[in-house]
């Protein structure tokens, strides 16, 4: 008896040690990974700042959506099932521009893309950093003729792993797109560090609200209408968002509450922007296994039911995302 609880000590001790030993050498090797950022940065070379596309002639229609689908390894269950609905439903409202977050994983952006072969969405950029990726994925009807990236320099430390926003890097992103007329868009798409009742972390958004601000400003090229869309994790009514609306003229096209998840467009004294109607994306699939949707390192028990759990019907995401309906009218002083 006393043999076989020393080999039971052993054999535990020994996955303890290993499971440590993977977890400090994954750890040690994501900072040594995390800093690189393969996307485009150099928005100041952009042939549109120096020579700025034609300005809207007629007045156009969009439906934009904004829509952070919970899709990472370790954190989110039934990823294909959802990722398969989500592309159907996307084909279904036919939308012409959608900025996605937490689209972490490329397997699986491959699969959306893939799933999307029947809609117009035929165009899509992403925006590749950090050890993780920042979950960016920019979808269009229209070319994408430039994107680039602005990574937030204020994120949550290394040491707060647990959290997992330091392995996103996260950030904006900024697609320029080719309207059939000839002009241009530019959409940008972000995620900003999450608050999860943590002070700091509330500083840290704060930081990349002032960052977001003055990317917008520079990168923008003034005669397009300019959109941002994504997963703010703040509200209107709080100082960090305020900041970047005051700054960069953001004007809310939507027209119901949503929360934490916005859709903006940038004022620039040549278009009259306007939401005409804003709906809701929401829905469920069969699910192959529990459904699990957590913003945080799983535990033994949730890890336990993600791998062995019976197979449970799943929403889309965690989030509920939105398409807005909106117009772009250009303002008699500019067509005159």
């Amino acid at each position: 008896m006393l043999l076989v609880r020393h080999i039971s000590f052993y054999f535990v001790g020994s996955i303890l040690v290993l499971f440590l030993g993977f977890t400090v050498t994954v750890i040690f090797a994501a900072i040594a990974i995390n800093p690189k950022t393969a996307a485009a940065t150099d928005y100041l070379s952009s042939t549109y700042l120096n020579t700025p596309p034609p300005v809207l002639e007629v007045p156009l229609t969009l439906k934009i959506v904004t829509f952070n689908i919970a899709d990472g390894y370790l954190f989110t269950t039934n990823r294909h099932e959802r990722i398969r609905a989500i592309a159907a439903l996307l084909t279904k409202l036919d939308p012409d521009i959608v900025g996605l977050q937490e689209c972490f994983i490329a397997s699986d952006r491959q699969l959306l893309v893939d799933s999307l072969k029947d809609s117009r969405l035929r165009y899509h950029a992403d925006y590749p950093a950090a050890t993780v990726g920042n979950g960016l994925f920019t979808l269009s009807a229209y070319p994408i003729v430039e994107q680039y990236f602005h990574r937030f320099q204020a994120n949550n430390p290394w040491y707060k792993i647990y959290q997992g926003d330091w392995w996103a890097g996260k950030g904006v992103g900024l697609a320029r797109i080719q309207l059939p007329s000839g002009a241009q868009l530019d959409f940008y798409n972000t995620h900003a560090q999450a608050g999860r009742r943590d002070d700091d972390n509330r500083r840290v958004r704060d930081l990349q609200m002032r960052e977001l601000s003055a990317f917008l400003n520079e990168s923008r090229s003034r005669t397009a209408p300019a959109f941002i869309v994504g997963d703010f994790n703040t509200r209107l009514d709080r100082p960090d968002l305020q900041y970047a609306i005051d700054h960069s003229g953001l004007k809310s096209v939507v027209t119901i509450d949503t929360g934490i998840d916005f859709i903006f467009a940038m004022e620039n004294g040549l278009y009259d922007i306007e939401a005409v109607d804003t709906q809701t994306i929401e829905g469920s699939a069969p699910g192959s296994a529990a459904a699990i949707f957590l913003s945080r390192a799983p535990s033994p028990r949730e890890l336990w039911k993600m791998w062995f759990g019976a197979g449970e019907e799943t929403p889309l995401s965690d989030h509920t995302g939105y398409v807005s309906t909106i117009t772009i009218n250009i303002r008699a002083s500019v067509s005159a």
